[in-house]
């Protein structure tokens, strides 16, 4: 095991130890009340878009369902008539501290594993950059667009907001409830009651913690949408998951999200952890005995290029109700614009 993984289980654990080191996670919890207290004084300064950004993050280290989420949203907004564009982190990119605007012609290893996934997944335009207000002026350099959804940055004050939507992992929730790095937290607990909208991904019927604090939120649920192959991208029958052995691979943030999804269609596999973003090449296949391999889609467009014939990825979308997207299109009054654009 890895020390990253290490540290997510002591993170996710309930040791007593944890308790002391509480006086320094408080510490850094001031400081992070603080930073953001000062940017809604307007003390320190932000760039203010002139089309409403929607801000999809969370409040925890790890996977908790972004992607599929952003991919829903805005495939719906695009739905109703809405232009749509993504900023986005680019996180393990090589563009260096510059914002890129992405194309067709791109590698995953130029842009990073997520944004080139989210390219694919979505047909609106998406600039990548740890500056996200110089990733948002670049996209409306090049589009004239209704709404710009940013994935992750939720603690990126440097831009302001319009709306906000949490995610919270349903099943790990807060972990020990400690900032970084003694615990998974960005921000406090408390910052969660700040936000427009708060989603549970989770196939649990409801959140305890969140429940505790009397905090509204919708439930989604990740399920399984195909079994792809890796060389040939056709979707095959999840038969061949109960009918073959199997070797679950997975370099994310929450693997086990990834194990439990594919349990679901077969209970009987081998689970093979990297570190999340891991940069895979065929040696690390090398020990892995089984009939079929199946990873997740962010791994899987990082072995393309070496993919074997019995190399699968699981297809998944998120179940949300369809009111996330009329909640957000009425907050911002985008009912307005789609009218207008009618006439």
């Amino acid at each position: 095991m890895s020390t990253a993984n290490k540290l997510e289980n002591f993170w996710y654990s309930s040791t007593p130890f944890k308790w002391l080191l509480w006086p320094l996670s408080f510490l850094i919890s001031l400081i992070a009340r603080l930073k953001r207290a000062l940017y809604k004084a307007k003390v320190s300064r932000s760039y203010r878009s002139p089309v409403p950004v929607v801000i999809v993050g969370n409040i925890t280290v790890g996977g908790t369902g972004k992607t599929p989420l952003i991919t829903y949203l805005v495939n719906s907004l695009i739905k109703r008539g809405l232009k749509v564009g993504i900023v986005s982190r680019g996180y393990k990119s090589q563009i260096g501290e510059q914002v890129h605007y992405v194309s067709t012609d791109d590698s995953v290893d130029y842009i990073g594993d997520e944004a080139f996934m989210q390219s694919r997944l979505v047909e609106a335009p998406l600039v990548i950059g740890a500056n996200r207000s110089k990733a948002v002026k670049l996209l409306l350099e090049k589009h004239s667009l209704d709404l710009i959804i940013s994935d992750d940055g939720l603690q990126h004050y440097k831009l302001d907001r319009d709306y906000e939507i949490l995610l919270v992992d349903g099943n790990r929730e807060f972990g020990n409830r400690l900032m970084l790095p003694f615990g998974p937290l960005r921000e406090p607990v408390s910052r969660i009651k700040q936000v427009d909208l708060v989603v549970v991904n989770s196939a649990r019927s409801k959140s305890s913690s969140l429940g505790k604090m009397g905090i509204d939120y919708l439930q989604s649920q990740i399920v399984t949408s195909g079994l792809i192959h890796l060389k040939s991208g056709q979707n095959v029958s999840l038969v061949n998951l109960k009918e073959n052995s199997v070797a679950a691979v997975a370099g994310i943030g929450n693997p086990q999200r990834f194990f439990q999804t594919l349990d679901e269609h077969c209970s009987n596999f081998s689970e093979h952890i990297f570190d999340d973003h891991h940069s895979y090449a065929v040696s690390d296949f090398d020990n892995i005995e089984s009939d079929i391999i199946v990873m997740t889609e962010k791994d899987a467009v990082k072995c393309e290029g070496f993919a074997k014939d019995n190399w699968y990825y699981l297809k998944v979308d998120i179940r949300i109700a369809p009111a996330i997207v009329d909640n957000i299109v009425n907050k911002l009054k985008l009912n307005k614009d789609l009218e207008s654009n009618d006439r």
